[in-house]
């Protein structure tokens, strides 16, 4: 109820019901009171006798006697006329006076709200991200509106934010690749070192990881801009994560881990090949924080109408804080940091846009039953199987 009398048009009526109520109140007065000192002036010139005949028929409720009227027109001349037109625009100058100061007080009142979010709204045009308008006790449409604006003025704020930590990140990721190369191939030109097939291995290693930042920057662009575009099919995804397993447990960088694989089938409409990388991603990321000679336990199971994939490994996990902060590009943890731990900082970012291009979601959480965190994939079962599309994240 109270929500609905502070609707604008609630307001409105309850001022045109105001309005309206003054300008009877104000006529209804004026009429009377008129009424009241017509008769008044002419009690006190009437004679005595007259005045107490006439006094008699008030009290005795004949003021509608052809008696009471002939009194009245022999000693007060002619009756009060309605239609009168002095009469009449005093009634009406003394209604638009009263009404309309209500009227200005209460359009100030409705107003002053609107013209906060007008003048906070030039202020964060102006650069002034922090400007937020106080929302007191306003509610209905006003309220929704100053909710609507402090919720955009924080959106903005947090992307301008992001906005700064990603060119930060961008700079500080091509910039260590960027000079080596160009210290290296100093030295090649001044022929301080030598032109080898080592030193060319060396300087290509350093253009594949520029590429690779590249290419995951493309996808993050296209992801954002929802112009992903994926070759859905039908896949099984028991077969999606044995084969990622598959490349890692050959590979150096897995050497003395142990995989722990328990599958329970499931299928889901997804690019095989963005659905791949977004395994690689996580298990990329467990074994980078797994000690020597530990198990990464992946995990398939079928819930409902979605598919969950878990990743978790056996590392010190990360502090509770981080979990809203390891989506973000280029981000990385202070313990990697000073560990020196190699990484970009886009591979989580990227996983979170792939998966919400499948439609699905993702979540983090420190294990319970040990030391380790625990990354875990919801994906929407089945589907069929159509070309090469953009993608729109739900």
């Amino acid at each position: 109820m109270a929500r609905l009398l502070n609707s604008i048009v609630a307001r409105m009526l309850m001022l045109a019901g105001i309005m309206t109520t003054i300008t009877m109140a104000v006529g209804l007065i004026g009429y009377f009171g008129a009424a009241y000192f017509q008769l008044h002036v002419m009690m006190k010139h009437m004679p005595p006798e007259a005045r107490a005949e006439l006094l008699d028929l008030v009290a005795h409720g004949l003021k509608g006697s052809s008696r009471y009227f002939a009194l009245f027109e022999r000693y007060g001349g002619e009756p009060l006329d309605l239609g009168d037109f002095g009469f009449v625009l005093s009634i009406g100058v003394i209604s638009i006076v009263s009404g309309g100061a209500v009227a200005v007080l209460l359009a100030r009142r409705i107003s002053r709200p609107i013209i906060a979010v007008a003048e906070a709204a030039a202020g964060v045009a102006a650069g002034d991200r922090a400007i937020r308008v106080e929302q007191g006790g306003v509610s209905g449409e006003v309220g929704q509106l100053i909710e609507s604006f402090n919720r955009m003025a924080s959106d903005i704020d947090a992307y301008e934010r992001e906005r700064t930590i990603f060119t930060a990140g961008v700079t500080h990721e091509l910039r260590t690749p960027l000079t080596i190369l160009k210290a290296r191939l100093h030295g090649i030109a001044d022929q301080m070192i030598p032109a080898t097939p080592s030193e060319a291995q060396r300087l290509l290693r350093q253009v594949e990881h520029l590429g690779r930042i590249v290419e995951d920057l493309k996808t993050l662009a296209h992801a954002d801009a929802g112009e992903l575009a994926l070759d859905r099919r039908v896949l099984a995804v028991d077969d999606v994560l044995r084969a990622c397993v598959a490349d890692l447990r050959g590979g150096e960088e897995a050497a003395g881990i142990r995989f722990d694989e328990h599958y329970a089938g499931g299928r889901v409409s997804g690019d095989p090949v963005r659905l791949s990388q977004i395994v690689l991603n996580l298990l990329t990321n467990a074994v980078k924080h797994s000690p020597p000679g530990g198990t990464i336990r992946v995990i398939s199971a079928v819930t409902g109408t979605n598919v969950t994939i878990e990743v978790a490994d056996e590392g010190p996990g990360f502090a509770e804080q981080d979990v809203r902060q390891m989506f973000i590009p280029f981000w990385r943890s202070r313990a990697d940091r000073l560990e020196g731990k190699p990484g970009s900082g886009l591979g989580l970012t990227l996983t979170a846009k792939l998966v919400e291009a499948h439609r699905g979601s993702i979540f983090a959480q420190n294990r319970t039953d040990r030391s380790g965190a625990v990354f875990r994939i919801v994906l929407p079962q089945g589907g069929a199987s159509r070309e090469a599309t953009p993608s729109r994240a739900a």
